[in-house]
């Protein structure tokens, strides 16, 4: 459970590199802003979803998997060693994947925009999330890590 958790950990730093670096981006204004969130958006969420991958891997007990192979669900991890119980912090996973900020975030982003020619050949009259929003899923997922991690160290 040691490897799976400390790659989530590096996943969800790796997130707030992203975030700052968004930012600065935006601040600095060098590149139109949709420009720059189109080109954020991407590797933030690649690296939230990587976070979640690797936590639920350390939660349901999994000490390792190939990166090809994180899960997106609580109904991807593989079941439990015989004798040993579903981890209960997974029914809370369960809950936020089909409504809540966790289905919001696993969610692809096709279908959240239309490309405008008006705009630029670069951007677009996206109706996606913006930085404010990755912000707002990086904090929640890092407090749900830290409240899950004394039930977790008890396995």
């Amino acid at each position: 459970m040691a490897g799976s958790r400390s790659k989530a950990n590096q996943a969800l730093y790796r997130a707030k590199i992203l975030l700052r670096g968004w930012e600065l981006a935006v601040d600095g204004q060098q590149f139109p802003a949709p420009a720059v969130d189109e080109a954020y958006r991407p590797a933030v969420r690649q690296a939230l979803k990587d976070t979640y991958g690797w936590f639920l891997l350390a939660v349901a007990g999994v000490d390792d998997a190939p990166a090809s192979e994180l899960p997106m669900s609580c109904d991807a991890l593989p079941s439990p060693a015989q004798g040993r119980a579903r981890a209960p912090e997974l029914q809370e996973f369960s809950l936020l994947e089909r409504d809540g900020w966790l289905a919001e975030l696993l969610q692809e982003d096709a279908g959240e925009h239309r490309v405008s020619s008006s705009v630029g050949l670069l951007g677009s009259d996206r109706q996606a999330h913006g930085r404010a929003v990755f912000v707002r899923w990086t904090e929640q997922l890092q407090a749900i890590m830290n409240r899950m991690d004394d039930s977790l160290s008890e396995y």
